[in-house]
């Protein structure tokens, strides 16, 4: 009897373990964060919206840490873009971000849920910036603060919603950058680099009669993680190999134009936005929009691009414009 008395209450013991475990694994989670602040230090701790940091006061974020508790299956990433270092590398679960004791300032953070439950939840942060106060919420990986504008982060709140209900948050400006989403400069014949324009502003020439000759195309930091590719067609070269993220595609001294291009994103952003793009070509005029590594342009023809517009459009979301026509191929 003693020899079934203790059995019984061993196996009592391991069930009534069981419902604790699962709900640890995947039961509701919480996301706590602490900020280091200028002339304060690390502050305590807090969970789920509470505000990190202070509000007019003037005192910068300097670092912060972030964790996941309650749901093993869930857990965290982030970075933080830091005075006179940019973008840092992502780091994990209670790593620090940022600095400490170097006196530099948070300028914006993009944070993103990872492990087996992430598909079932979303991650909402917004921040308190010099000069703006409390700007919309990001989500997902998404920037939120500044950038190349040099202010500094004062506060923050992230809180974890589940997909199936409603957030609702106003996420109309949770980032405000001095270069643009997608911003992109052109060798010109006869003029040479010209400045860096942004979203679908054109860059190049037309009714000039002038070649284009080379690309750089760079992403925003404030945009999800990812890299945006593109590769032109070069007279008397044909097909050029990918270049990315700022990189010159084309040539530059060698007189020979660009004529037709194709542009891509990779990454987590690929899965948030479309890339759409359209050429000005000899003969022809600004041609359709092509759309995520299709090309955009002629081959065949001799006929050179002489001006271009880039444009970041929501996944899903309608064309800037008529996408017919946007590629001759002889």
């Amino acid at each position: 009897m003693k020899k079934i008395s203790s059995l019984l209450l061993v196996l009592i013991i391991i069930f009534s373990t069981i419902p604790s475990a699962l709900a640890t694994a995947s039961g509701a989670p919480s996301i706590c964060y602490r900020a280091h602040v200028q002339n304060i230090g690390w502050q305590d701790y807090v969970e789920n919206g509470i505000t990190s940091g202070t509000s007019y006061q003037s005192l910068r974020l300097e670092g912060i840490n972030i964790k996941i508790e309650g749901n093993s299956n869930l857990g965290v990433e982030y970075t933080t873009h830091v005075q006179n270092i940019g973008w840092q590398g992502y780091v994990t679960s209670n790593d620090l971000s940022g600095t400490v004791g170097q006196s530099l300032r948070l300028e914006a953070i993009k944070i993103k849920l990872t492990g087996a439950d992430s598909g079932l939840y979303d991650v909402y942060y917004r921040v308190h910036v010099q000069d703006y106060g409390w700007l919309s919420w990001a989500k997902n990986g998404s920037g939120a603060g500044t950038e190349g504008l040099s202010k500094r982060l004062e506060s923050i709140e992230i809180r974890i919603v589940k997909k199936t209900d409603a957030a609702n948050l106003d996420t109309s400006c949770p980032f405000v950058t001095a270069y643009g989403n997608v911003s992109y400069r052109t060798h010109v014949q006869n003029f040479g680099w010209q400045n860096y324009v942004a979203d679908g502003a054109m860059s190049g020439t037309a009714g000039q009669s002038l070649r284009l000759e080379g690309i750089n195309i760079r992403l925003s930091g404030g945009l999800p993680s990812g890299d945006i590719y593109y590769a032109t067609h070069v007279q008397d070269i044909g097909w050029m190999d990918w270049a990315k993220n700022g990189e010159m595609s084309g040539t530059e001294g060698q007189s020979k134009r660009l004529e037709a291009i194709a542009i891509e994103l990779d990454g987590d952003i690929a899965d948030q936005y479309d890339i759409y793009y359209r050429v000005h070509a000899q003969d022809v005029g600004w041609m359709g929009w092509a759309k995520n590594g299709d090309p955009a342009g002629t081959a065949g023809f001799g006929r050179r691009l002489e001006g271009i517009q880039i444009v970041l459009v929501a996944k899903g979301a309608p064309a800037p414009g008529d996408t017919s026509n946007s590629f001759i191929n002889k």
